[in-house]
């Protein structure tokens, strides 16, 4: 698992403070973004040749910012799976 720290503020409608959403759109441009950042810096850490290919699944967690817990997919010779964490901040 990686955890990478990101600013990052959601749309908070109709969501529990506190509890794991679902997130519905993953192809939204905002959410494919933060994937691609999570693998460039597990790259630039690790100095394996990982490539982003698209984001599994995905929830969203809203604290004092939106949090989220992505299932990103992943290219490394081989199709693999990545959980990360980012934590957003913000309003």
């Amino acid at each position: 698992m990686v955890t990478i720290p990101l600013l990052a503020a959601g749309d908070r409608k109709g969501v529990l403070v506190g509890g794991w959403k679902s997130k519905e759109d993953l192809s939204e441009p905002h959410v494919t973004e933060i994937g691609r950042f999570a693998v460039m810096s597990t790259k630039k850490k690790s100095k394996n040749e990982f490539k982003f290919k698209s984001v599994e699944k995905g929830e969203t967690k809203v604290v004092s910012g939106t949090n989220y817990q992505l299932i990103l997919v992943v290219k490394d010779g081989k199709n693999c799976y990545q959980q990360c964490i980012i934590y957003g901040g913000g309003k």
